[in-house]
């Protein structure tokens, strides 16, 4: 971005690199107006104001805050998509309200909803709270790869839960296991190895997979059957 100087606000020429992937030329330096801005990457979250890390050879920052907003709310809108929990009812605006009303501050929180609590927010109606609760019940038989997709570990996507499940048979085994026993499933690198071991490491992450073995979500495998896409 520097080096090209492209700038917040340009117009730029793009062009297909390798026939595929859009390509960002060069500024139209022609077309400005006085109005466009340097960009920096950020030292802090733009959120939470917490500091930014940037992982060895890696082109993205991540906010280091566990508890940031945003990080939640992103993690649920993904624990709840068709990936991993597949929970209908449960759209962005839903998922919103329900953290901005503090009913839940971890997703596996969902599973101690109560018809009560979704009938206090706004416009909500027996129908659809009702459709909700049966939703987040038949959530709890999603095939176990599913279930790990959700928690959101970093690098962990379909055919690496699929991986682990075949390897471990159960969340109990796929988080105890060490960086070396992980890196030793055929398919699993090092990168992958280190990112599940860390994330099982945090005690914030052991804790929600606790709530979910405590409300009966399935955590071991009972068929082969893959991970739904």
């Amino acid at each position: 971005i520097h080096r090209k100087d492209i700038r917040e606000g340009d117009w730029v020429v793009v062009e297909r690199a390798g026939e595929v992937i859009p390509q960002v030329i060069a500024a139209v330096e022609a077309r400005r107006t006085g109005r466009e801005r340097v960009f920096n990457m950020p030292t802090n979250c733009p959120v939470c104001n917490s500091q930014v890390a940037r992982p060895k050879d890696e082109a993205a920052c991540y906010c280091t805050n566990m508890a940031c907003p945003a990080k939640f709310s992103q993690l649920l809108m993904h624990f709840v998509g068709q990936s991993g929990m597949d929970i209908e009812g449960l759209g962005e605006k839903m998922a919103l309200a329900l953290i901005e009303a503090g009913l839940i501050s971890d997703v596996g929180d969902i599973y101690a909803l109560t018809a009560e609590q979704l009938l206090s927010l706004d416009r909500m109606a027996d129908t659809s709270a009702n459709n909700i609760l049966q939703a987040i019940e038949r959530s709890k038989v999603r095939p176990l790869a599913n279930v790990l997709v959700s928690l959101g570990v970093r690098h962990v996507g379909y055919e690496t839960a699929e991986l682990l499940v075949r390897r471990f048979g159960t969340m109990e085994r796929v988080s105890e296991a060490s960086e070396e026993e992980l890196a030793m499933v055929p398919g699993i690198g090092p990168k992958i190895a280190e990112s599940v071991a860390t994330h099982f490491r945090q005690e914030e992450n052991l804790r929600t997979v606790d709530k979910l073995r405590a409300a009966g979500v399935r955590l071991e495998t009972k068929d082969p059957q893959p991970a739904k896409r």
